[in-house]
């Protein structure tokens, strides 16, 4: 797909000029844009775990984070990133349980984050969105929708024990017939345990609405930081005249259309969405260029610097503890195998 862009868009030659024109602090502010979204990645995970009085330090937060960007931006609808996350973290002795808590409260505040800022900008802009999109506005309203069923599956799998233990029962029989897995009930008792384990940790937080709060707040900032990269993009390529509440609120509109695209980073959908949403406020003559630095610091990036903590993460060995918080946890301290 962006061998096609790159033909359509004429002389290659140009495009590695305008790459080469772009103003290196305007690019240095673009790659901060990620950088403070990639410590927030592994800072939210770290707050949670503070908040369940769990001691995970913050460097391994901060691994685990890269590691589940790599493993989002290289399998199909980001499906990859979480469970290794959830390996990752009980390598470092932390419940999965406790794991998966972490991720859907950060997941869901993510969610939340982003509809929220992007209903807000379309309110604000609406005379933007429906000039800049065109016929091409029923995406957002696609997006919106996916993204509203994600919210609300999280919420249901927080509050509904019983659907949620059913459907673990339903794989795992299922994965017994396939024969994956041998002993139905020690495995089924086993996700069982792991189930509880999520519940109690979001009960805890739930009682302590102030730390939700915390979560979500800090999610709308990492949100806008990842939104915001495309702004100095189009600034490190000398261009004004857009400001820059409009150039985040096509970035929102985008992101919201394009996430659910089943293939690894929504590739395809975010490079003809980019032709789409900024092809009236991008140069024609730069578009292709400004949409490989905007892919390079909001994709590529994290597939490098994710498979550097893929790498680092691999030699680690250690067997340690199983860590639950206080308030759940048993007496039993449960050794890695």
């Amino acid at each position: 797909m962006v061998l096609y862009f790159a033909i359509s868009s004429g002389d290659f030659s140009r495009i590695g000029q305008a790459i080469i024109t772009i103003n290196p602090w305007w690019l240095f502010g673009g790659m901060g844009c990620f950088f403070i979204h990639m410590s927030m990645e592994g800072g939210l995970l770290y707050l949670f775990f503070r908040f369940q009085k769990i001691v995970v330090k913050f460097r391994h937060c901060i691994s685990v984070g890269l590691i589940g960007m790599y493993y989002s931006s290289i399998t199909p609808a980001a499906t990859g990133g979480q469970p290794m996350q959830v390996f990752a973290l009980k390598k470092r002795g932390v419940a999965p349980g406790l794991t998966s808590s972490a991720l859907a409260v950060k997941f869901f505040c993510w969610q939340c984050a982003l509809l929220l800022l992007g209903a807000v900008a379309w309110i604000a802009n609406a005379g933007l969105v429906e000039k800049s999109l065109g016929h091409g506005i029923w995406m957002v309203w696609l997006g919106f929708f996916l993204n509203g069923i994600a919210v609300a599956a999280v919420i249901l799998l927080a509050i509904s024990r019983n659907l949620v233990r059913a459907i673990i029962i339903f794989f795992v029989k299922a994965a017994h017939r396939l024969r994956i897995v041998k002993d139905v009930a020690k495995t089924s008792s086993r996700w069982d345990a792991a189930l509880q384990d999520f519940h109690a940790s979001v009960d805890i937080l739930t009682r302590h609405p102030y730390q939700f709060l915390t979560l979500f707040l800090l999610s709308m900032v990492q949100v806008i930081c990842l939104m915001s990269a495309v702004y100095f993009v189009y600034r490190g390529f000398g261009l004004s005249a857009a400001p820059y509440a409009s150039l985040l609120t096509i970035q929102l509109m985008l992101y919201i259309a394009a996430s659910f695209t089943p293939l690894p980073g929504a590739s395809g959908a975010q490079e003809g969405g980019f032709y789409l949403f900024f092809g009236a406020i991008f140069p024609q003559t730069i578009l292709f260029a400004a949409l490989l630095v905007w892919r390079f610091l909001t994709y590529y990036l994290s597939i490098i610097i994710g498979f550097i903590a893929v790498a680092f993460n691999s030699g680690s060995s250690k067997r340690k503890k199983i860590l639950l918080p206080p308030e759940i946890n048993d007496g039993l301290q449960e050794e890695i195998p």
